[in-house]
């Protein structure tokens, strides 16, 4: 909440955590405000890793992976934002686009991605991908930054 209300310049707290939308906020002027969350993966299990379910992104992890690459047993694995983060974003907003979370309600998008990407360089390419002509969020689509410190508007 603090990166929103910072961005806003409202008082938003939380009132209640939730299944849809997952979070219910209130602003001390008793606005309401409810905030779905889905999360992007540059690679599978990244969002588990993310939020501490799996150590596949773990310095171990990575050097068992590496000494399999100079092994010629895995190939390397790459991420590229204008890529497949990118097509995932995109899958993840168009899945939520399509059902229904009621007034007053965001979509946040949170990046899980080990690289701070600028999601700036690709946003019109994403804004067009994620072109609908049903948007349940009356109070916008939004990726929060993996380092949570910026958010990026959508729709």
């Amino acid at each position: 909440m603090l990166i929103f209300n910072r961005h806003f310049g409202t008082d938003y707290r939380i009132v209640e955590l939730g299944d849809a939308p997952d979070v219910r906020c209130q602003s001390s002027k008793g606005d309401e405000l409810n905030i779905e969350i889905t999360m992007t993966e540059d690679r599978p299990r990244d969002i588990q890793a993310s939020l501490g379910r799996s150590n596949h992104r773990s310095v171990e992890a990575l050097a068992e992976h590496n000494k399999r690459v100079a092994e010629g047993k895995e190939k390397p694995q790459f991420s590229s934002l204008s890529g497949n983060v990118l097509a995932q974003a995109a899958d993840r907003i168009n899945e939520k686009l399509v059902k229904a979370y009621g007034q007053n309600t965001a979509l946040v998008v949170r990046d899980t991605s080990g690289v701070d990407w600028d999601w700036d360089f690709v946003m019109e390419e994403l804004k067009e991908k994620t072109k609908s002509e049903r948007n349940p969020f009356d109070k916008g689509v939004w990726i929060l930054n993996s380092a949570k410190t910026k958010l990026y508007q959508v729709i």
